[in-house]
């Protein structure tokens, strides 16, 4: 479910929008070397022009980002880490370094492609991405997970899946993602910003989450913020979005006060 206020700048007529969310993995793992080039990344956008799609939201990361980040690493970026062992894993590493390797940021191109197409570019960023989090020495982990586990929501918790991710209550696990929303904003030009706090939606130490939702209220502010900044700079509106639980209740248990980011101008976008 999609509740928005968005104007529908690139339609005839009102109509509700219909987003696609391109998650960090699927193009880049779905294709082969040979279309990772300025036509192959046109051709990811263009399969939606003329079509009931109004929004592309493209997602650039999960603990890693699938371009060269100057503050997270990237992808491809293994250190003592295990590479894939799967087809589909082994082209996306391969895939987004080659198009590094060969000038092409596919986040820029895309958005670009976009615009040129009628239909409105987003980025679409995972706030806690815990994927694989029983195996350490995972490919898919940045450096900042596996090197502080003191950060987890339950410190060095020995087994567990939601106990492994990133505790919010944390001032460097906050601004650890606060340098990659910042990032994401000088470096791209979209219309708007998703968070998705739903990747996974555990963000604070167990019975910290009452608390915690202050905790999120002033992140969301900063985040605005940013995308203020940004504004000024592009010359042009940047939305925020943000993916919580549907119930508000259930949302805000989890710390995710979404009724009150929209009361307080936080957001523009609510999924």
């Amino acid at each position: 479910l999609v509740l928005s206020a968005l104007p529908l700048a690139h339609a005839s007529e009102p109509r509700f929008p219909l987003i696609i969310n391109e998650d960090n993995s699927h193009f880049f793992g779905s294709r082969g070397p040979e279309e990772m080039t300025l036509e192959g990344l046109h051709a990811f956008v263009d399969q939606y022009a003329g079509t009931a799609v109004t929004h592309l939201f493209l997602c650039p990361n999960s603990m890693k980002t699938s371009y060269d980040s100057a503050v997270w690493d990237a992808m491809w970026e293994l250190g003592s880490q295990k590479p894939p062992e799967d087809d589909f894993a082994r082209k996306w590493l391969e895939n987004a370094r080659l198009l590094h390797e060969r000038g092409l940021d596919p986040y820029a191109i895309w958005i670009a492609r976009c615009r040129e197409k009628g239909i409105s570019p987003w980025l679409s960023m995972r706030m806690n991405d815990i994927h694989n989090v029983d195996d350490t020495t995972h490919y898919i982990h940045g450096s900042f997970w596996v090197d502080h586990p003191e950060y987890w929501r339950v410190p060095h918790a020995e087994k567990g899946f939601f106990e492994r991710a990133l505790d919010y209550g944390q001032e460097p696990v906050r601004a650890h993602h606060l340098a990659l929303v910042r990032e994401l904003l000088q470096r791209y030009d979209p219309d708007g910003l998703e968070l998705d706090w739903m990747r996974f939606g555990w963000h604070f130490a167990p019975g910290k989450e009452a608390e915690g939702a202050e905790v999120l209220t002033e992140f969301m502010h900063e985040v605005r913020a940013l995308a203020e900044e940004a504004a000024k700079r592009r010359g042009h509106p940047i939305k925020i979005s943000a993916r919580v639980p549907a119930h508000p209740d259930a949302a805000r248990g989890l710390g995710m006060d979404a009724v009150r980011w929209g009361k307080e101008g936080l957001i523009d976008m609510l999924v």
